[in-house]
């Protein structure tokens, strides 16, 4: 297996004998990019056996080494990966297959999930793992489907293998009394000729020694470290490989010797492996193929199912996604606003990046705009009268805005390789824009959050099946992004709850005081005449207590407050 990247500069003459000319493009008169993401299979690689190929995404290069030197296979074609050498020790060949094979299946997930998708490079699309009678299987699929055998069945093996062991050497007592000379010492009967049964031959065990010698070449071929712990004489080297030739024929012979549902299940999976190792000894295997150009549109997708609202069958939801000025949304949801118990819609973006790549001013412009679409779309729902209860964008009394949570989110991988911890970092890199300062309540004042995501458990999470594990995340994700723009709102504003005067209701108030209050107040729902106050801390334009002391007068009460 060769391990090529997305957008790495790669000599043209090196791709030229690996992968079809379709799937890179020159860069220059010597060099080429891969544009393609995903799996290829090229039966045309080598003479007897053809090569698999996986694509990783771009986000895995970092352009701070030069040489991937501590991998074992001599195949491995790659720019390099961040990985943390102490790995070195604990089976980085299959970590490398590890991630392969979860990039595949995310792959073919996005294809499950988007059967419409008009960037899949798709000849020989398959079944994930399941389908073991397939006999349209990729390599890939095969050997996934070998080691889940394996991994699954350790119970099974250990009871052919005892129950085969127990006959061995048993002695026929019946005709070793009849037959064999006893003699008598110490009081104890001895037999110098006993008659054991020999070992028959088990059926289930044959074909467990041609499962185990599978593996085995599996485990040569790819470089993994996992053990076969049952001891069989393994069909090896030389032999193995006339086999990959003729397995067909000898699993033709013993077929009808296995009855259980698991044994015909092995036989069908060893079936499938050899006869298309046959297959290619003979050059009659087509090219496969799952690659997927533009990526960033399946990590979008990817992202999507961890903390976005399905939008396929709520028209409401999938016009908020899908501008009129032709812009989308890559993330919306509603949730809890940053003021007491109104919902907003939060909105985010996907950021596809190589590693220390930073967001641009053209992502930062869009995302602003997405947000002011968002508002603007409420506003008219707003005032038709159409608004979704429970959502809360203007007050009408004081003409403030709630606020409009955003956040870009893009991929690293951590140094552990780590499938299962999100590892969600908040890269601190708040982004803000404002027409008029210290107006944190105007429509224009926007804040975007950054953070970054552990890619391998996105992908593991993505193809998951465990329905808890997404929820969790979901919640605890949105609760996070809530809460850290909300700390960093206490850090930089100052909040008070004003209480007019009850001879003056609070739209008196804010009519006589317009001018300096006009946005720095909002009237949330679950308030009465009170107002939330709002001023920057540091503020170089105007100090908050001098605005507060303009309107004491007409106030019963001004009490410090922070959000939550």
């Amino acid at each position: 297996m060769k391990i090529l990247f997305e957008e790495y500069l790669y000599e043209t003459t090196l791709l030229s004998n690996i992968i079809g000319e379709r799937y890179y493009f020159p860069i220059n008169p010597t060099q080429s990019k891969i544009t393609f993401v995903g799996y290829y299979f090229n039966p045309h690689a080598d003479e007897s056996k053809g090569d698999s190929i996986i694509i990783f995404p771009k986000v895995f290069i970092n352009k701070e080494f030069k040489a991937f030197d501590y991998f074992a296979p001599e195949d491995l074609i790659s720019p390099t990966l961040e990985i943390s050498k102490q790995l070195k020790a604990n089976g980085t060949d299959k970590i490398i297959f590890e991630m392969a094979t979860w990039l595949y299946r995310a792959i073919q997930q996005f294809n499950k999930r988007h059967k419409e998708n008009i960037i899949s490079e798709n000849q020989q699309l398959n079944e994930v793992i399941s389908n073991l009678n397939s006999r349209t299987s990729t390599e890939l699929d095969i050997i996934l489907s070998l080691l889940k055998f394996h991994k699954e069945n350790q119970s099974l093996f250990t009871f052919i293998s005892k129950s085969s062991n127990s006959q061995q050497n048993k002695v026929n007592w019946d005709k070793t009394i009849n037959k064999s000379q006893m003699i008598i010492q110490d009081n104890q009967p001895f037999y110098l000729d006993v008659n054991s049964k020999k070992k028959k031959i088990n059926e289930e065990e044959e074909l467990l020694i041609l499962f185990y010698s599978t593996l085995n070449y599996v485990k040569t071929k790819y470089n993994f470290d996992f053990q076969l712990s049952q001891k069989y004489e393994l069909i090896k080297n030389n032999q193995f490989e006339t086999l990959l030739r003729r397995g067909c024929r000898h699993l033709k012979n013993i077929k009808y010797k296995y009855y259980s549902d698991k044994m015909l299940a092995l036989y069908n999976l060893l079936y499938t492996f050899f006869e298309r190792s046959e297959r290619v000894q003979a050059k009659q295997q087509l090219e496969e193929i799952l690659l997927i150009k533009d990526f960033n549109i399946v990590f979008e997708d990817m992202i999507d199912d961890l903390i976005g609202d399905l939008a396929e069958n709520n028209p409401r939801l999938s016009k908020l996604k899908n501008h009129a000025d032709g812009k989308q949304i890559d993330h919306i949801y509603r949730y809890k606003s940053l003021i007491v118990e109104d919902d907003i819609y939060f909105i985010g973006d996907s950021k596809y990046y190589k590693p220390n790549t930073t967001t641009g001013a053209n992502s930062k412009a869009k995302q602003f705009t997405y947000a002011k679409n968002i508002i603007q779309n409420e506003m008219n729902l707003f005032n038709d009268g159409k608004l979704e209860n429970g959502l809360k964008y203007r007050d009408n009394e004081t003409e403030g805005y709630n606020i409009t949570p955003n956040f870009f989110i893009s991929a690293f991988i951590n140094d552990k390789f780590d499938f299962l911890s999100a590892d969600l970092r908040d890269n601190g890199k708040l982004i803000c824009q404002q027409h008029f300062e210290n107006r944190l309540f105007d429509r224009d004042t926007l804040f975007v959050q950054s953070y970054n995501i552990n890619f391998l458990f996105v992908i593991s999470a993505y193809i998951s099946k465990n329905v808890a594990l997404k929820v969790n995340f979901k919640e605890n994700t949105r609760k996070l992004f809530r809460d850290n723009l909300i700390t960093f709102l206490n850090e930089k504003y100052v909040f008070y709850i004003i209480k007019p005067l009850s001879s003056l209701n609070s739209d008196e108030f804010i009519t006589k005081y317009f001018r300096i209050l006009n946005g720095k107040v909002y009237k949330p729902s679950q308030f009465k005449e009170e107002l939330l106050f709002a001023s920057e801390r540091k503020s170089a334009y105007e100090n908050h207590k001098d605005i507060l002391n303009k309107i004491k007068d007409d106030t019963s009460s001004i009490e410090e407050y922070s959000i939550k």
